[in-house]
């Protein structure tokens, strides 16, 4: 008797994280994620269009977590430190979430109707209630630039003398300049 997989889309994103985060997005193929959840590649085509749809959907549900952890998080802050702390769970979020990591550097590669633009759209949404509008601060692009910019030289190993407590005063330091008036 054939046992029936019970295979759905959340199952399928489950799976895929994980294997990027134990083997790489490079190894991140329909056919290893498809013997990794004992299927045929081709069922996973009921679910999923191709790979690039499937990264989508795993990075937009990681940003969903981060969105998430992002509300809880800011409770209790305004202005510049509700910024900082806004970076600061960013950064944080970006760095320990292999996955997310890995598709954020690839993020060129969606359009603007793919899942994880939709759900990068939130956070910038979140960032945006959180008061730029002051002409003394930066823009939020700007911000969300230096934070990812700063997540990608953190996992580089351009840096790696540095120690946690330095790495964060000068991560701090950038962010405080950006959204802090200049004298």
């Amino acid at each position: 008797m054939v046992h029936k997989r019970n295979l759905d889309l959340d199952k399928i994103i489950q799976e895929a994280t994980k294997l990027i985060c134990e083997q790489g997005l490079t190894k991140t193929t329909l056919p290893n994620l498809a013997k990794a959840l004992g299927v045929r590649s081709q069922s996973l085509y009921h679910y999923v269009s191709g790979r690039k749809q499937l990264l989508s959907l795993v990075g937009a549900s990681r940003i969903k977590l981060l969105h998430r952890e992002l509300v809880d998080q800011l409770i209790g802050f305004a202005g510049s430190n509700a910024l900082l702390k806004f970076a600061d769970v960013v950064r944080s979020f970006i760095l320990h979430d292999p996955a997310l990591f890995s598709i954020l550097y690839h993020l060129n590669e969606y359009s603007g109707e793919d899942a994880i633009t939709l759900e990068i759209i939130n956070i910038i949404a979140l960032a945006e209630k959180l008061n730029l509008k002051n002409t003394s601060m930066v823009s939020l692009h700007a911000l969300l630039g230096s934070v990812l910019g700063y997540v990608f030289l953190d996992k580089a190993t351009f840096f790696k003398d540095e120690d946690d407590e330095k790495d964060n005063r000068n991560y701090h330091e950038m962010i405080l300049r950006l959204v802090q008036p200049a004298a």
